[in-house]
């Protein structure tokens, strides 16, 4: 178990350095799909071991592997072409065997809005996101997204980890609080305002501000809501 999470925080620190400096090239030419001749090539720039499979009903999907720490698949959808290629919409997803803390999950989704993080009803955990490229997506923000999900994906294994049965979203929610005490209070003692270096840390960043955002408005009795009007017979 320790080594496991050894090997888990190890291939944070290395994937998030060895990712803020991975470059595509091209950045802002567009990809007008997300079939594996247009995804593929990206993941081999950015290091990521790939290998295109197709399912039993010919749909195409990618099995990758970043830094031989995450395992991943990526599964075009939204075809236009026999719903099978063209494909405008793209899946990526990590599956967690083993013993998952629902709590936990149910935590990070409030901590992260980039992906979505769940239990499959098999009892497997789960994060995933969707991309949409109706009208293309620029290589470079492809590479992006697909930094910033490894990342996050390798962080939700190590929580899955290391969770407790103790674990609470109001304790997320304080942790948050107190990552932005410290980084202001630091701040405040140095004069210097903290920024984040690359472009994979500066949305690390922003994941961890929007959800301390996200918690300040609901407590904000005056932001705009909308009201449930539920149905009664």
């Amino acid at each position: 178990m320790k080594k496991t999470i050894a090997v888990l925080c190890t291939g944070i620190a290395a994937l998030s350095g060895a990712y803020a400096q991975q470059k595509v090239a091209n950045p802002k030419s567009a990809i007008e799909n997300f079939d594996p001749g247009s995804v593929g090539p990206v993941l081999s720039e950015l290091g990521v071991a790939w290998q295109a499979q197709k399912n039993d009903r010919g749909q195409n999907y990618i099995i990758a592997n970043a830094g031989g720490v995450l395992n991943f698949i990526l599964a075009p959808a939204a075809c236009r072409v026999d719903g099978t290629s063209d494909c405008i919409g793209l899946n990526m997803l990590s599956v967690f065997d083993g013993n998952a803390n629902p709590q936990t999950v149910r935590a990070f989704n409030h901590r992260y809005a980039f992906a979505r993080a769940g239990i499959d009803p098999s009892g497997a955990a789960y994060i995933s996101r969707y991309e949409i490229s109706d009208y293309g997506m620029p290589r470079g923000n492809l590479a992006t997204s697909i930094q910033v999900f490894v990342i996050q994906a390798v962080a939700f294994g190590s929580e899955l980890e290391t969770a407790r049965r103790t674990v609470s979203l109001e304790g997320y929610a304080d942790d948050l609080a107190a990552k932005e005490l410290n980084r202001q209070g630091l701040s405040d003692m140095t004069g210097v305002e903290i920024h984040a270096t690359n472009p994979i840390d500066r949305h690390r960043q922003g994941l961890e501000d929007s959800a301390i955002a996200l918690r300040q408005f609901i407590l904000d009795k005056s932001a705009p809501r909308n009201k449930i009007d539920n149905f009664t017979e």
